[in-house]
Parts: structure tokens; sequence; C-alpha cells
């Protein structure tokens, strides 16, 4: 099936000293340069649609003519909230099912984004995530209060293939912000399939993890 993506690359980015990441260079590109090429790669994504602060449309559109060409390229306005953003992805989107992807998660691969979307046919979403491998405690005031079992705890990440109007009938039930679109869902009782990140999927949240990215990527390349 073919759908949209929709970028999101609308956040303050308080954690990175306030300068925008996805504007940031990783090997020599912009972060969110490498997030349209892995999308213009996806043969089942028909066009990518990129939610950003109105004072970074100019330069996306520049990024996205410069490194993703031959991606058919929108951009909208971002929201106060990431729901907010991701509805205006939405309700910019036109087909049944949406790719949602965080704009600070670089190293998303074709490969990921068609698994999350084939899985997600025939269901309410898929999103990609990764097995906990740490041991998880619950915390409550500062003491541990419960110790969750690791066998069933994955770590949510993006893309999230989800229906769209189902989300948005999720989003209209209260003005409640979620954490990520499956748990938007949830609301209405739908539940994703869960898709396995089998490479590195991080997201950039502090300047450190632009040199992490950067150490993956070349690893990438040196071994094909």
């Amino acid at each position: 099936m073919q759908v949209d993506g929709v970028i999101v690359a609308a956040g303050a980015s308080q954690r990175f000293g306030g300068r925008n990441k996805v504007l940031e260079l990783l090997c020599g590109r912009p972060v969110i340069a490498w997030s349209l090429r892995a999308f213009g790669a996806a043969d089942s994504v028909a066009r990518v649609v990129v939610v950003a602060r109105q004072e970074d449309h100019a330069e996306l559109a520049r990024i996205a003519r410069e490194h993703a060409p031959g991606v058919e390229t929108a951009l909208v306005d971002g929201g106060e909230r990431r729901r907010d953003s991701v509805e205006a992805g939405l309700r910019a989107s036109i087909s049944r099912y949406v790719a949602i992807h965080d704009g600070a998660r670089p190293l998303v691969t074709a490969e990921l984004i068609e698994r999350a979307i084939a899985a997600a046919e025939g269901h309410p979403g898929a999103i990609a995530a990764t097995p906990v491998v740490d041991t998880i405690k619950e915390v409550r005031d500062g003491t541990i209060a419960g110790h969750p079992d690791r066998s069933r705890l994955w770590a949510a990440q993006t893309p999230q293939v989800v229906l769209r109007q189902a989300w948005l009938d999720a989003a209209a039930m209260s003005d409640n912000d979620e954490t990520d679109d499956a748990a938007m869902l949830d609301r209405v009782g739908l539940g994703c399939v869960v898709v396995a990140s089998t490479e590195p999927n991080l997201k950039i949240t502090r300047p450190l993890d632009i040199a992490i990215a950067e150490a993956i990527l070349q690893a990438r390349e040196r071994h094909g």
C-alpha cells in the first residue's frame, strides 16, 4: 500500500542547547536530511509532510531540494506540543495509513519504514521498537516501587504507522497529550503491532548524540 509520511521537526530542542537539532550537520548532511532520504527510498511512501516551525520552513525546503530531490515534500506549521504537530501533519495528509517519524531519528532506514508499513496493513497501526535490555525499576519519590518484567518491555521508536482517521478520532476524545502515536490509538481501544528495529535507531537529544550517530553511520558505510 502507499502511505504519506509525516516527519515531525517542530520541537524546541531544549536539551540540545536551544539550537534546532534537525538542522545540525551529521556526516555532512543536516540531521533531517537523513530521514528525508530514507523516506524517499521507501517505495511505499507516496509523499512526505514535514511539520516544522514557520521560521525554519525556508531552510527545510532548501534541504529537501538539495538532499532528497525525488521526494514530493510539503511543509506545514508545527504546534506547541508533539500531538499538535502530528495532528497538523495528518490533516495535511491524504492516505488511509500515515507513517509518522521523529525528524531527530536520522538512522532510520528505508527497510525499517517498509516493514512498519507492511506490518500495519490490516491493523490499527504498527510501530518500530526494540526490546529493553536494561533492568527497569519503577520509582516513586526516589524509592524503588516496582520491578517490571523486562521480557515484556519494549522501547518505542519511530516510524509509527497508524490509521489516519483513527488517530484523529482518538485525539478528539480529549486535549491531553500522549507520548507516542500508539498511546493515542490506545484511547479508543486500538492496539498496534510491533516491528523490531534490527539496526540502531537512536533519537538525537543532546550534542553527544551527534557523535554517536556519526560513528554508527560510518560503521554502516564500512560494512556495506
